[in-house]
């Protein structure tokens, strides 16, 4: 998909008052637009309504989970038949037809989203048209939905003795529903959830690794889309009075695609927006290409709302939400010019501040915490890693250090669970999590940082270590529709500043993570994974593109984590530094370790000198000028202790 995915910011008092205020006003304009609007514009306004609904859902889907689906015609025509079939062939009150439209649409959701989720990209689309296909063959050739005939013959529903048989009490009638969705979905996006859904978004390695549950999030978000559209059919059943196939075609699940792009993924606005649009666009030029064009045809007029769809999208890539968003930050930043820009610069080299971080560790000090045996891994006759077998003790520092191809980010990967490999074992205190997914080793204690940063763009720094915090809440999907989670949510963000303080990121923590400066992206995912209070860390060469003062600055910090018992291991070029902090260190070459002992007794190895560092490391370390001073200044930073 093309189209740009809107960034979502950390919620604060401000951002919530504004949402507030625009249901508000929105509430508003509905009340006001029955006694203002023509008929045909009311008439446009009422579908755009409805279809907000199935858009909302999709927009959910789509920015927040990054699944691209094509079906959700079907759980719409789901919503739609059954509350038309228990209406007309079982005399079911209306109220409970409808939600057992909802409930239907949402099985269906649940049933095919278990395996269908497990696909991804332009295969899950794929499935999904697939499905809509099913369902619409399916209701098109049963005698008991109507075959091309459909379901007819119910009435519009009363509502406290008042029938609702006109647009105005129509549209009144739909929007309660319409702003419920809206207000739960801004909820949702707001939450632990949804934050967790679009870090998955961003970099579903990075959020597994702290402790994300991928599928089950997704499939949630997958059921409640499903869910939506169902009720968006309900709505439409009662409003046509009739039910045909039409509502299962593609072109329904290609205008609900629409209505959630043109309006901005990733913003819930940006739905109902969309949905406005897409319905004003259809009948706005059936109305105006005659006029423009005497005697013009139906295609003529299909092939002007196709070019129309066309230059929206071309003109605002990110959405119409998105456009305007981007225009009033422009207005704010042209009305503030001349004030000082946020630094970008790394901070001086003083001391950490005083702050308090926590390590879990459920066992004592030199107690087996990792146990790796027999790894290895192959890719058809190339052998990345073989044989690899060492343990692990808590409270230590192990270096992995070889040369370039070596397999130690394969071992990384392997001992995460990123990677499942062709034979071994690997136990995290006492559980075997080989081959298993990064959130269950992120459950029992085990982080890590990445070779290749893995950063999530769409919100900012503090964003990033706020989502470390993942695991340290409770909230669920429930509570995060419910917007029942403020009391956890600002605890994890005062967290959150605590870390950013430690690691001198306290002075741009609403900048865009991608917009840092590459060391200190560095440094952020670092304060990202002690974030989670692993109780062990692994850190893929988390010095590569760090100044001097900020590898000493890390160095320190390293070793006071050490002292409160994290357990680290540590894969960096620079071997003077790794041979300054670790405890042990490990030398892989081909996938195979060649030594394995204390720094002193690697340095020389004449295997290690031989496969590695070179003749000139017998008696230096491979980069002294890096090498952190073994009396370093004292730290300052408070470590607690905690019990898992």
């Amino acid at each position: 998909m093309a189209a740009q995915k809107n960034p979502i910011p950390l919620l604060g008092p401000a951002k919530r008052r504004n949402e507030i205020v625009g249901l508000v006003v929105l509430a508003l304009a509905i009340v006001v637009l029955p006694f203002v609007a023509s008929p045909s514009m009311l008439g446009i306004v009422v579908f755009a309504m409805i279809f907000a609904l199935p858009a909302i859902g999709l927009n959910l889907l789509m920015g927040l989970a990054g699944q691209v689906s094509l079906g959700q015609a079907a759980f719409f025509a789901a919503g739609a038949y059954t509350h038309a079939i228990l209406l007309t062939r079982y005399d079911v009150p209306g109220p409970l037809a409808a939600v057992a439209g909802v409930a239907v649409a949402m099985l269906l959701a649940l049933l095919v989203g278990v395996p269908l989720l497990r696909l991804h990209g332009h295969y899950l689309a794929l499935a999904t048209l697939g499905l809509g296909f099913i369902v619409m063959i399916l209701v098109r050739e049963n005698d008991f939905t109507g075959r091309n005939t459909g379901i007819h013959g119910f009435s519009r529903p009363e509502v406290f003795g008042v029938s609702i048989d006109n647009n105005a009490f129509f549209l009144w009638f739909v929007a309660p529903a319409v702003l419920v969705a809206l207000a739960l979905a801004m909820n949702l996006t707001r939450s632990r959830t949804g934050r967790a859904l679009s870090a998955l978004n961003d970099s579903g390695i990075a959020a597994e690794s702290l402790g994300v549950p991928t599928f089950r999030l997704r499939l949630g978000v997958f059921v409640l889309s499903g869910g939506l559209a169902g009720l968006g059919g309900v709505y439409y059943a009662y409003h046509v009075s009739l039910v045909s196939p039409a509502v299962a075609e593609l072109h329904l699940s290609v205008e609900f695609l629409l209505m959630a792009v043109l309006g901005g993924l990733g913003s819930v606005w940006g739905a109902l927006i969309g949905a406005v649009i897409v319905e004003w666009l259809g009948e706005g030029l059936r109305d105006l290409i005659p006029i423009l064009i005497p005697g013009a045809s139906g295609e003529v007029q299909l092939v002007g709302y196709g070019l129309a769809l066309v230059l929206v999208i071309l003109a605002m890539p990110g959405g119409v939400h998105q456009f305007l968003d981007s225009l009033w930050k422009r207005v704010r930043s042209t009305a503030s010019r001349g004030r000082p820009a946020t630094a970008q610069a790394a901070p001086a080299d003083d001391d950490l501040a005083d702050v308090e971080l926590s390590v879990s560790t459920p066992v004592a000090p030199g107690e087996i915490v990792l146990e790796v045996r027999g790894l290895t891994k192959r890719y058809g006759g190339v052998v990345a890693v073989d044989d690899v077998s060492f343990d692990v003790r808590a409270g230590r520092i192990i270096g992995l250090i070889g040369p370039n191809g070596a397999g130690k980010t394969t071992c990384f990967n392997m001992i995460s669970g990123a990677l499942t490999p062709t034979a071994g074992e690997v136990r995290l205190f006492g559980q075997s999590i080989a081959g298993k997914h990064p959130h269950i080793a992120a459950r029992l204690g085990l982080t890590r940082t990445f070779q290749n940063l893995q950063v999530f763009t769409s919100t900012d720094v503090r964003g990033n270590v706020y989502m470390g915090r993942y695991l340290r809440g409770r909230a669920g999907f429930v509570r995060g529709i419910l917007g029942l989670q403020g009391h956890e949510q600002r605890r994890q963000l005062a967290d959150a500043d605590e870390l950013l303080r430690a690691f001198g990121l306290d002075d741009v923590p609403q900048m865009a993570a991608g917009d840092l400066p590459f060391g200190r992206q560095r440094i952020m995912e670092v304060a990202r994974a002690l974030a989670s209070e692993p109780a062990v860390l692994l850190l893929d060469e988390p010095m590569a593109g760090l100044t001097g003062a900020e590898r000493d600055r890390l160095a320190r910090l390293l070793r006071s984590l050490r002292t409160a018992g994290l357990t680290t291991i540590l894969v960096e070029h620079d071997v003077g530094q790794v041979l300054s902090l670790a405890d042990e260190v490990i030398v892989l070459d081909d996938g195979v370790v060649v030594s394995h002992g204390t720094p002193e007794h690697v340095r020389h190895d004449p295997a290690v000198i031989a496969a590695y560092l070179g003749d000139t490391a017998t008696t230096e370390p491979a980069s002294t000028d890096t090498v952190a001073p073994e009396a370093a200044a004292p730290e300052k930073v408070t470590i607690k202790k905690e019990a898992r």
